[in-house]
């Protein structure tokens, strides 16, 4: 197992988000090398308490790594981590960056010049109308919109980006799988 994989094996383990993986991977120096230690060793890292050691320790039992892996191939994707040069430098310098990255498409260099536009889900016609507009006006000049797909504001976003025939940028944290709440449509760009 390379470290690519252990990465998206490791980002599947329940209680294991980007800032305990990072004091594993300091403490164990690689990916793979967690999945291998023993609940023992993995006790001794700051942090990681009894429950998460046992999470880690069993991972095979509740990762079906070969199914991701299959899912990220059907869906089109690929997959970024952190020492990848195209990772986002932006995601990088923050606190928390996450482990994995899940790309359908391409990011560009264009995408440093980008915004974020995120907002209720549930709101009112001039709401949707303001993020669209906003969301048309950066696209239009350049900027890369990004949002979360879900209904409303985000999708506004989406659809003004597109409208401008701009870039748009959708981010799923609830992974490749799963789309929660459904979008609205945006278009076939």
């Amino acid at each position: 197992m390379d470290s690519r994989e252990a990465l998206i094996a490791i980002n599947l383990i329940e209680h294991v988000g980007p800032v305990r993986a990072r004091l594993l991977l300091e403490h164990f120096g690689d990916a793979p090398k967690i999945l291998q230690a023993s609940q023992g060793e993995l006790r001794r890292v700051r942090n990681i308490g009894d429950e998460t050691a046992a999470a880690i320790a069993g991972w095979e039992k509740t990762v079906d790594l070969t199914g991701e892996l299959k899912r990220i191939q059907e869906f089109g994707c690929h997959v970024l981590i952190q020492s990848d040069e195209d990772y986002p430098e932006s995601l990088r310098q923050i606190y928390d960056p996450p482990l994995v990255l899940y790309i359908k498409g391409a990011l560009t260099a264009k995408d440093k010049n980008a915004v974020a536009m995120v907002g209720s889900r549930m709101t009112t016609h001039y709401g949707i109308e303001t993020a669209r507009k906003l969301a048309y006006q950066l696209a239009y000049v350049g900027v890369t919109v990004v949002s979360g797909g879900a209904r409303g504001i985000d999708t506004a976003a989406h659809q003004g980006a597109l409208a401008a025939k701009g870039r748009t940028v959708c981010v799923l944290g609830t992974g490749i799988n799963t789309i929660v709440p459904v979008p609205q449509t945006f278009g076939n760009n």
